[in-house]
């Protein structure tokens, strides 16, 4: 599933430069949709403070609206629909999904260099800075440690792959592709 989420046309065309300002708010507040419906779920969900791992440093709202506000763009999206996390392991494979969407980020934040200053209205693509990787480890051994619990790698499997197929299913809705679509080169 991981792969084919390479292949959404927006993310495609991001990584390549041939997004527009439009495009590009479009894709953000897409991902905004994503984002906020998911740390409410996982806001809702039991503690993964047990694991070290606290989720208000990891929100990556707040970085989508600010990078909308910097686009001039609305800051509020529809929300996605996205699955309830009953259990810790549950909402550490929800984690692992949206904490491992940080690894490509810098990667994709070079799309922007022909729209936007450096460095400028792609904080959510930056991710957490120069934390980046001591959160990624954290996240990990929070994953380590869960996965060594009696039922704890079945959980989270099944936290990622609900959350993969729910990041799927809205980045595949028609609406989607015609908020995102990217400009043409040339």
């Amino acid at each position: 599933m991981h792969e084919r989420l390479h292949q959404v046309p927006a993310f495609q065309a991001l990584a390549e430069g041939r997004l527009d300002r439009a495009g590009y708010a479009a894709l953000l507040r897409r991902l905004l949709g994503f984002h906020a419906a998911i740390e409410a779920a996982l806001a809702a969900a039991p503690s993964l403070a047990a694991y070290g791992i606290d989720l208000a440093e990891r929100r990556r709202a707040p970085l989508l609206r600010a990078d909308l506000a910097h686009l001039g763009a609305p800051v509020e999206a529809p929300l996605a629909p996205v699955p309830a996390f009953a259990t810790a392991a549950h909402a550490l494979g929800a984690l692992y999904v949206t904490e491992g969407s940080t690894l490509g980020g810098r990667h994709l934040a070079r799309g922007l260099d022909h729209l936007l200053p450096a460095g400028e209205g792609r904080g959510f693509l930056l991710g957490h800075g120069a934390r980046h990787g001591a959160m990624w480890r954290a996240c990990c051994a929070a994953i380590e440690a869960c996965g060594a619990e009696p039922g704890g790698l079945a959980g989270m499997e099944a936290g990622a792959g609900e959350t993969f197929a729910a990041f799927e299913a809205w980045f595949s809705r028609p609406s989607c592709m015609a908020l995102a679509l990217p400009s043409q080169p040339g």
